[in-house]
């Protein structure tokens, strides 16, 4: 892609930066929960009650949709951090030259004494929290099949309800004001 605006290459250049996954996962819900419940409200294709469920549906969706994802993030990049403490061997001046976990425990540290390119401490500490969010990512990706499969749908279903029959009343006192 060429980008040809500076303003939107220092847009890109910063969420790519700045927004990790549990970032992202608020950004879609709210992305999500702002636009979806009124294109369904506005889907004449449709009758009143499917679009009541609708609305109510994609309420009760996003919110627990969207918040066990961030939870599930946040809970998978701490996990990995606290389970990834890494021995750190390098030269006198600071050249990471090989990584290998502290302890049994440090499922997450990858073990890596031969091929590692070197590099400064500086560099290795950034591309190592890089990992870390990147494998709390991949294991978040992971509980999240299980999560909602078995947690997050009934929780959609009680909450649709719940949006359900407010947006039905919502409509019924607005045809009974007109």
């Amino acid at each position: 892609m060429i980008i040809r605006s500076a303003n939107f290459e220092k847009f890109v250049s910063y969420s790519g930066r700045k927004l990790n996954a549990p970032a992202q996962a608020l950004i879609i819900g709210g992305t999500a929960l702002l636009f979806i419940p009124p294109i369904n409200r506005m889907n004449k294709k449709v009758d009143q009650d499917t679009r009541d469920m609708a609305v109510g549906r994609s309420i009760g969706k996003n919110i627990t949709g969207n918040l066990s994802d961030y939870i599930l993030r946040v809970l998978s990049i701490a996990l990995v951090s606290k389970f990834s403490k890494a021995k750190i061997d390098k030269t006198k001046e600071g050249i990471v030259t090989g990584i290998s976990p502290q302890s049994k425990k440090d499922i997450f540290t990858p073990s890596i004494d031969k091929n590692i390119e070197p590099r400064s401490i500086e560099q290795f500490s950034k591309d190592y929290k890089n990992y870390k969010m990147a494998m709390g990512a991949l294991l978040a990706t992971g509980l999240a099949i299980f999560v909602k499969t078995t947690i997050e749908l009934p929780i959609t279903k009680k909450l649709t309800d719940i949006f359900y029959k407010r947006e039905k009343a919502r409509q019924e006192a607005k045809h009974h004001a007109s």
